[in-house]
């Protein structure tokens, strides 16, 4: 039955989303099933980074954006996956997570209650999924 509901919940998934942007751009989208995907933004206007990852990893790295006016949303839609975020150490970090699966952020990030002031606004969905928010 779980089975069933995750192939039907993944195909539904694969139908509406496809991947958008590149480094460069100011707005990333990334799909993976079973799979992996590696980013290093590098845009200074850099507002949106979205991540949907069905048994898949990510690697991000965003120390290459400088601080941005306005900040950085950052979603993570996660089941059964991994990912990791490399943030600059200068910038200020707000997270809201939902769901039975971890998201972990390194002591030495600036963490905010402020979502309006955060350099980087994370908004995850974790099911059986790891997210890491490391400095980068």
């Amino acid at each position: 039955m779980v089975v069933q509901g995750g192939l039907a919940l993944t195909g539904r998934v694969l139908a509406r989303r496809s991947d958008e942007g590149d480094d460069g751009s100011a707005g990333i989208r990334r799909f993976r099933l079973a799979g992996g995907t590696q980013l290093r933004p590098t845009n200074p206007a850099l507002s949106r980074l979205r991540l949907d990852l069905v048994m898949a990893g990510a690697d991000v790295d965003l120390g290459r954006v400088p601080r941005v006016p306005g900040g950085v949303d950052l979603t993570v839609r996660a089941f059964l996956a991994g990912a990791e975020i490399r943030v600059p150490g200068d910038w200020r970090v707000w997270l809201h997570s939902a769901g039975p699966g971890t998201v972990s952020v390194d002591p030495r990030l600036e963490h905010t209650d402020d979502e309006r002031g955060a350099d980087l606004r994370v908004h995850a969905v974790v099911g059986a999924a790891g997210i890491a928010l490391e400095r980068a």
